[in-house]
């Protein structure tokens, strides 16, 4: 028993120190792969890996040996000669992108507008057929076959442009369809005509405007969406209907149940409603102060406005007289200058912190940057549209970026080690892009100020073994780099 006591002692006592090994391992890795890495994110951001896919596996595959090699604990000298390869085979990757960026100009924007529909979803056999040709081609372009890199062109782009045209149609309409079926199914033609009717008219509009010009796809869109709001309307319609041919009865408990729901909302506004008159009078009770409660908001937003306009004009009439301000000596002034920012930044971070619930976002401090890790926002497997149910938590990092309104900002997409590493990347970079896309969208912030970065499965922060250690691994991290600030 004492020997097990000794040794369970002996095991405490060497954790601190193993803890300091792990940190230093990390400190070494970055010091060693941080400029691949930055190199690497931004071959991949230029799509040299698509480009350049010959030079670019020969990097990567020179790359990971350099990491095995590190892993292994050997030579420092023979890692950093292994990573000094690695970097001369991007530079070239780079350099062939340079070049098929111009020679294959109409087919990246066919394969970008493919991704965006989905595809390798819903036209998977046609996109992946396309991606074959196009690495194939680049790979003609990297033997300096230019003319025969060209001429592969025009097929590619058609091939692109028919997954793209698949996707759209089975991601827009398909389950419009198939709600038509049903409706069909319980005889929704027979008890709600009108309705039904509307649905296919709207569900034929849209074919027919992604079959005259794709390039109006929210056009096609609105009037699929309509269509499938007309479609369950009518399913609906024609639950109630059945209902009541079955029991005449049931038509008043019909009625009373919408009059409950009408006197809820009057409650809400502040009147009650009666009904000895129908509902028309109630209803248009509710609109009108509707429309009242509409007209005191714009009027509180406008409020609002000139209060921060005045409050606008105290912070610079108080700059003014701070600009004016003599006293100290220089080198105090500087000192107290230096802590009121620091004060100041931390202050921030502090609030930032406190911002988010532990199950939406960690906030990371990582020398000069701070990283808002979005663990609560996840995106369905494949897709990167960022759904509405996360738009409170993006709301949150709005208000977050607002404190560092001078600071960079990159967007860093990262996922998991399951499934092909091109097309990890590739949807690191898309989700990385969306959040990007949504911030310009809603802060009206400047393009130059924020980057998407996707980094796949190259920057882990667990184990890719376990479940738990997969879902940590798909994230996406919004870094913000402080900057000299003033007061």
């Amino acid at each position: 028993m004492k020997r097990y006591i000794l040794l369970l002692i002996s095991i405490l006592l060497a954790m601190p120190v193993l803890q300091a090994n792990a940190q230093n391992q990390d400190e070494l890795r970055q010091t060693l792969f941080g400029k691949t890495d930055k190199l690497l994110a931004q071959v991949q951001a230029e799509q040299a890996n698509l480009l350049a896919p010959s030079n670019f596996k020969n990097a990567m595959n020179q790359y990971n040996r350099a990491l095995k090699d590190f892993q292994e604990g050997k030579k420092i000298r023979d890692i950093e000669n292994k990573l000094a390869e690695v970097r001369q085979r991007l530079k070239v990757c780079l350099d062939t992108a340079k070049l098929g960026q111009i020679t294959f100009g109409t087919s990246l924007k066919a394969r970008e507008d493919a991704l965006r529909a989905n595809a390798p979803e819903y036209a998977r056999q046609l996109y992946e057929k396309a991606e074959s040709q196009f690495i194939g081609a680049a790979k003609k372009l990297e033997r300096n076959d230019v003319k025969g890199a060209k001429k592969k062109v025009p097929e590619i782009d058609n091939l692109f442009r028919r997954a793209e045209l698949n996707a759209i149609k089975v991601s827009i309409i398909g389950t419009v369809r198939n709600l038509i079926k049903q409706a069909k199914e319980v005889a929704a033609d027979k008890y709600a005509p009108i309705t039904y009717a509307n649905a296919l008219q709207l569900l034929q509009g849209a074919e027919t405007i992604l079959n005259s010009d794709r390039r109006s796809e929210s056009n096609a869109k609105e009037l699929a969406e309509k269509a499938e709001i007309e479609a369950k309307h009518a399913i609906s319609l024609t639950r109630d209907i059945k209902r009541l041919k079955k029991n005449d009865k049931d038509w008043e408990r019909f009625i009373q149940n919408y009059e409950i729901l009408v006197e809820g909302i009057a409650k809400e506004m502040g009147f009650e409603a009666h009904f000895e008159e129908g509902m028309e009078k109630p209803l248009r009770n509710i609109l009108k102060t509707s429309r009242a409660l509409q007209t005191e908001k714009r009027g509180l937003i406008s409020e609002v406005q000139e209060k921060n306009a005045e409050i606008q004009k105290l912070n610079e009439d108080l700059q003014k007289y701070r600009s004016r301000e003599q006293g100290l000596q220089a080198e105090l002034q500087e000192k107290q200058y230096r802590l009121e920012l620091k004060r100041r930044r931390e202050e921030r971070v502090r609030a930032v912190e406190e911002m988010f619930a532990s199950n939406e976002a960690v906030v990371l401090r990582k020398g000069n940057d701070l990283i808002i890790r979005l663990i609560g926002l996840t995106f369905p497997s494949g897709r990167t549209t960022i759904r509405p149910q996360y738009f409170t938590l993006l709301a949150r990092v709005q208000r977050a970026l607002r404190k560092f309104s001078n600071s960079p900002l990159a967007i860093e997409g990262h996922t998991d080690s399951i499934g092909d590493d091109r097309f990890n990347q590739n949807l690191s970079h898309q989700r990385a892009l969306a959040v990007k896309q949504y911030l310009l969208a809603n802060m009206g912030l400047d393009d130059s100020r924020i980057t998407a970065l996707g980094y796949g499965e190259r920057r882990p922060i667990a184990s890719n073994e376990t479940r738990n250690g997969r879902a940590q691994n798909r994230r996406i991290d919004i870094v913000i780099t402080f900057v000299q600030e003033s007061l």
